[in-house]
């Protein structure tokens, strides 16, 4: 336990320096007894003096003399240790200059934003003078740690006060002791930390008792780096080990839910609040919690130890070992040593939680853990993470290497979810399902996510990335793999068709502008690591994983990432090992004629995809290769951009969707390709390219094609697969708003929906009609966009029963339909909808769970203050599992007063949860009837909103974005190059939410200058043509 320092300024005893590893025979400082009693005097002496002096000079608990010494400008103050080596002696010889003590020199480069701490103290605390950091003039790209000394083990103690009800005062403590091996000489150990005091003087000792142990001189603190620079007598051994010693303290944040953070639930039961203390230490926050080496590539070994009240548990990442209940009342509990890992996957929880367990067929223990209130609707994720974890098991041929794996829900969650290694940490209404209330899609996202998190167990955490410009090693593979996963233990729910709605199709509009960034791309300071977790790295990595399991074969696949696992196992691993595992499976296979790293290269570190136009001529197909853009201008580069494309095609005649490997076109880059096909008439038939989307690119067609394909939709459209349909509709809308498609084709090709009965291909057009339907609200023309709409929903059953048993694609498609129906004015719908919501509010009578959010959106909107608040004391105290829907609903008010009054809410955290804030800002973007009071209120509070309520990027960037999605003016422009130029605080975090705006706004503007009037004609010519 740690209990604060009490240690003195005093020069120790000469025989204490053997517990350090010295001995006086070596050489040193000795004197006879009497020698010694008058060293004490005259310590005695000087005490006495320098505590008048500080007393005088302000009661500073630290001596501090100005000599500027060291790599920084800062304060100074002696190490103990510095002085009982060296100062006596001075002090002795009457010699009180101590700030000629100061090094000369040090190998660590001098920073502005540093303070120099040397650490001695007349009190038991130390806190750590730091000199206001100020602004680099340039970007700063060196915050790698130095790697002379590499951790190898952390015996971590800490301790949470978090028990007087009053959570602005929540503050915890702790030790470290790190074990590390020095790996080239060097004279000072550098590793991260944050905003944490330290309690007493680091100290270093040497584990080899024949080396006598090196002495902290003094301890720099780089602000800028989060860097914690140890400074020594003299320099380490290669080869040699040694253990920094810290102790440490901090607040406990609630407010930001980065680090160890608190969140917040109400006990209903007992009326009161409760606390738990959590942590989110990826990516780079470890270091706000505990001084380490907060680097993926640094792993360790982690021996925690937990103290806590006795009417709460503490959760590790290991099984608890032991608990030992100490002198004041706390218990310390220990747990197991855990496995070789990195810093941002090392957990702890303190709360009082329920759990519910089972063990696996492979003999983990699967644990849920939640507030007591929800713990009854965890069943469904603990049985089908008990099948994942068994199925991905099964998947690498790899054990899970843990004894356990704890999954726990959290009140307050800044991310969906987190893998640390054996405790899972998720966002509470993501892990429960209640029958009755959780939609068909909130079950397929309660698995997606806990097969996200629990793949990861594997890539992420048994092997890491080398550093974070790989990140999408983890979470494209994580995305993939989780969708992969779900059908190998669901097949009937069609994941594997789905990822191309709900990950592959959103990403590619994304991707289609300028401004976009590649895969794989530096990042150096925390800032900049955070941004990478954007949906470039999730889907488009997913994407072109996928890509890369359909050429290569799933097989050869598996037994690649196997091989690749194996050989990083517990270490780290860069997108060039991955290609070369692969590529050695694939030669192994006999598919040596396939270069991983040079196709795999030509989708991760360009920007963009490709679009591949298709040409037939008798006999066979020419197919070239272009980079697709949304909006291009004269400077656009299109030459200097291009791929190697797995190309797959079928026929009319062939109707082949079921293709593999073995069918794939090679398009290498640059070249124009001829695909032989005899089978291919130019004047008959139709082709489509991409089965089932495979490949992260579009395809476009001759105009007859294009005819070809809409008269098959119009007469029989089950002889394309449904993937297919879908990506039709995606892509040759796409091509339509990059001016590469006509625009009659893209209206004619929605106009078969009216036979269509699957999800897939109507959820693909409704994403579509997103966007005209933004470009066209405030235009004349919206009202024959409404009556275009109805014409495809005409005739569509709205009945929806509480127990649907039918497949989960058919009960999204009824969703879908009665979303649709609500939104573009089916009088039915509507009277349905109040219906149901009055006789839930009224009678407690359950809403059918898929239509339950349209049906909330349309009682907010149509109704007043009596249903907002309802709504809003659902969000607050309902069922877990309702607060999400609860929280869009929300923005669906049209009443200008209850928006204003919900914008304040949205930044008091007691009213609108922190993580839910960007939410219940884009809800209120996404509404008509809102967006410009909200957008002016998200201008006027936007310095708070970055710089106190401290949004992070991720968020920010989605709020700008969004606000955007409609605007195509100049004066638009304008205001959000103002937003950017003016508004944005200096000195914040780099939002490149701020640059896609722009250039989604130019690419609305040219929309609306080169189509609105031809879309409105065939609107017109449409309705007209209607009986």
């Amino acid at each position: 336990m740690f209990g604060g320092s009490t240690d003195k300024f005093d020069f120790s005893d000469i025989e204490g320096r053997k517990k350090m590893g010295r001995n006086d025979e070596d050489g040193g400082c000795r004197m006879s007894g009497a020698s010694g009693f008058l060293m004490v005097l005259l310590a005695i002496a000087i005490a006495v003096g320098v505590g008048l002096i500080v007393h005088f000079a302000g009661n500073q608990k630290e001596l501090n003399c100005n000599c500027q010494c060291g790599p920084a400008e800062g304060v100074v103050t002696m190490a103990p240790e510095f002085l009982t080596e060296t100062c006596k002696a001075k002090a002795v010889l009457g010699n009180q200059e101590l700030c000629g003590l100061c090094p000369e020199r040090t190998t660590t480069p001098s920073q502005p934003s540093m303070s120099t701490t040397m650490g001695m103290r007349t009190a038991s605390t130390m806190p750590n003078t730091t000199m206001p950091p100020t602004s680099s003039p340039h970007p700063i790209t060196d915050t790698r740690l130095p790697t002379s000394v590499k951790p190898l083990h952390y015996e971590l103690n800490l301790r949470p006060e978090m028990y007087n009800n009053k959570p602005e005062t929540f503050t915890f403590n702790g030790t470290v002791a790190i074990k590390v091996e020095c790996k080239s000489s060097t004279d000072n150990i550098t590793l991260h930390i944050a905003t944490q005091n330290l309690t007493t003087t680091p100290t270093v000792e040497a584990s080899d008792n024949t080396e006598v142990s090196p002495v902290v001189l003094y301890t720099t603190r780089d602000v800028t780096r989060q860097f914690l620079i140890l400074t020594l007598d003299k320099p380490l051994v290669v080869g040699n080990r040694y253990v920094v010693r810290l102790a440490f303290e901090d607040r406990l944040s609630n407010t930001v839910l980065l680090g160890m953070y608190i969140s917040t639930y109400i006990d209903e039961a007992a009326n009161v609040t409760k606390y738990i203390a959590a942590t989110q230490f990826a990516p780079t926050y470890a270091r706000h919690t505990f001084p380490c080496f907060d680097e993926p590539a640094f792993k360790a070994t982690f021996d925690i130890t937990l103290e806590r009240q006795p009417h709460i548990i503490s959760l590790s990442n290991m099984p608890l070992a032991n608990s030992i209940t100490l002198g004041d009342g706390y218990v310390a509990d220990h747990f197991d040593v855990s496995v070789t890992m990195s810093t941002y996957l090392v957990a702890f929880i303190f709360g009082e939680l329920d759990s519910v367990k089972n063990v696996t067929e492979n003999n983990v223990l699967f644990g849920v853990y939640t507030t007591h209130k929800n713990i009854n609707q965890t069943a469904f994720a603990l049985n089908l993470g008990s099948r994942l974890l068994d199925t991905y098991e099964e998947y690498f041929n790899i054990s899970f290497v843990l004894p356990k794996l704890d999954n726990v829900g959290l009140p307050d969650f800044v991310f969906g979810a987190m893998e640390n290694w054996g405790l899972m940490t998720y966002r509470e209404m993501f892990i429960l399902n209640m029958e009755g209330v959780t939609t068909t899609h909130g079950m397929e996202f309660t698995a997606e996510i806990l097969a996200h998190e629990i793949s990861h167990s594997w890539f992420g955490n048994l092997v890491s990335p080398a550093w974070w410009d790989d990140v999408w090693l983890n979470e494209g593979f994580a995305t993939f793999l989780s969708y992969l996963g779900v059908d190998l233990v669901v097949p009937s729910w069609g994941m594997m068709d789905l990822v191309n709605l709900y990950i592959i199709q959103p990403v590619m509009d994304v991707d289609s502008v300028e401004s976009i960034v590649p895969i794989f791309r530096e990042a150096y300071t925390p800032d900049q690591i955070i941004g990478l977790f954007d949906i470039i790295t999730y889907y488009k990595g997913c994407a072109v994983v996928r890509m890369l399991w359909f050429f290569l074969g799933p097989e050869t696949f598996r037994k690649g990432l196997e091989r690749y696992l194996n050989e990083k196992a517990y270490g780290n691993g860069a997108h060039d090992d991955l290609w070369a595992a692969l590529q050695t499976q694939a030669v192994k296979d006999g598919k040596d004629d396939i270069d991983i790293k040079s196709i795999m290269d030509s989708w991760i570190l360009q920007t963009n995809y490709p679009v591949v136009t298709v040409r037939k001529v008798n006999g066979g197909l020419y197919l070239h290769q272009s980079r697709f853009l949304l909006q291009s201008n004269k400077n656009t580069d299109f030459a200097g951009f291009s791929w190697t494309i797995p190309f797959t095609y079928t026929t009319d005649e062939e109707l082949n969707f079921n293709q593999s490997a073995n069918n794939v076109v090679w398009m290498a880059p640059n070249t124009q390709v001829y695909a032989t096909d005899a089978s291919i008439s130019k004047m008959n038939g139709w082709v489509i390219g991409n089965i089932q989307h495979y490949g992260y690119y579009r395809v476009n067609y001759e105009q007859e094609n294009w005819n070809a394909l809409i008269t098959q939709l119009k007469t029989d459209y089950t002889k394309i697969h449904v993937v297919n349909r879908g990506t039709l509709i995606s892509d040759v809308w796409a091509l339509f708003k990059a001016g590469q498609a006509d625009l009659v084709t893209a209206w004619d090709m929605l106009t078969y929906l009216q036979y269509e009965t699957e999800f897939i291909p109507w959820q693909y057009a409704s994403s579509e009609l997103v966007y005209p339907n933004n470009m066209l609200i405030r235009r004349p023309a919206y009202g024959n966009f409404e009556r275009f709409v109805l014409s495809l929903l005409e005739g569509r059953s709205l009945n929806v029963s509480l127990n649907d048993n039918r497949p989960t694609q058919q009960r999204s498609l009824s969703k879908l339909i009665f979303s649709l129906s609500c939104r573009y004015g089916v009088p039915e719908c509507a009277t349905r909808a109040k219906q149901l919501f009055n006789d839930w509010k009224n009678s407690g009578t359950l809403i059918p769970p898929d239509v339950k959010e349209s049906v909330f959106c349309r009682a907010i909107k149509e109704g007043g203050e009596e249903e907002w608040n309802y709504m809003y004391d659902v969000y607050l105290n309902g069922p877990a599992v309702e607060q999400a829907g609860a929280l869009g609903s929300l923005g669906c008010t049209s009443r200008p007063w209850i928006i204003s009054r919900y914008l304040d809410y949205i930044l008091d955290p007691s009213k609108i949860r922190k993580q839910d804030s960007a939410q219940a800002f884009l809800s209120l973007l996404r509404n008509t009837n809102a967006f410009y009071q909200t957008f002016e209120y998200i201008l006027a509070k936007w310095k708070f909103i970055v710089v106190n309520y401290q949004l992070d990027v991720i968020m920010l960037n989605e709020i700008v974005s969004t606000a955007a999605a409609g605007m195509y003016t100049d004066y638009d422009i304008k205001k959000i190059e103002n937003w950017r130029d003016e508004i944005h605080p200096d000195g914040a975090a780099n939002v490149g939410g701020f640059d896609v705006a722009l250039n989604r706004i130019s690419v609305n503007m040219e929309w609306h200058d080169k189509y609105y009037d031809r879309v409105a004609n065939w609107l017109e010519n449409y309705v007209r043509s209607e009986p």
